[in-house]
């Protein structure tokens, strides 16, 4: 069984379960090929900082604001993760997926168990710059606009460790 999931159009799914979170965006998924499911979460000011993503049998939902929404692909029932400020984006890594948001980061496993939530290391986002071993090479917005600080972050335990 294989899913997949875009925001386009998705006329084909009048006659498919709707999920709706809110209004606005809606995310189409496929399984094995054929339309399964529509999400619909609220559309925001921005396309920034909106994203998907397919995790086993879970569809994530980063948007803005709102946090990360978990939709169970097998029975079709969700879940919120909080995000501290905002949503910035996903970044996959072997077994584990990380939430990367404005002021820290959230690690969990493939099953959507949260390992944990680092503490806050950031004023407004933070992107990965790379990934080595046990450490995450983050670049942190500390004075906007342009007051960006590199760290590493302990993947382990979502510690600063440089």
């Amino acid at each position: 069984m294989s899913y997949i999931v875009n925001s386009g159009s998705g006329n084909e799914f009048s006659n498919v379960k709707r999920i709706a979170i809110g209004s606005g965006k809606v995310f189409y998924v496929y399984k094995d090929d054929a339309p399964y499911v529509s999400v619909e979460v609220n559309l925001l000011n921005s396309e920034h900082f909106t994203d998907s993503l397919i995790v086993g049998d879970y569809l994530l939902i980063g948007n803005y604001y709102e946090g990360v929404y978990v939709i169970d692909l097998l029975d079709l029932s969700f879940d919120h993760i909080a995000v501290d400020g905002y949503f910035g984006y996903f970044v996959e890594d072997g077994e584990c997926i990380y939430i990367l948001g404005c002021e820290n980061i959230i690690a969990m496993d493939r099953e959507c168990s949260i390992f944990w939530k680092s503490d806050c290391i950031a004023v407004d986002g933070i992107t990965c710059e790379g990934i080595e071993g046990k450490t995450m090479q983050v670049s942190c917005e500390m004075d906007p606009p342009g007051g960006w600080v590199d760290k590493k972050i302990d993947l382990c335990t979502g510690k600063v460790i440089a």
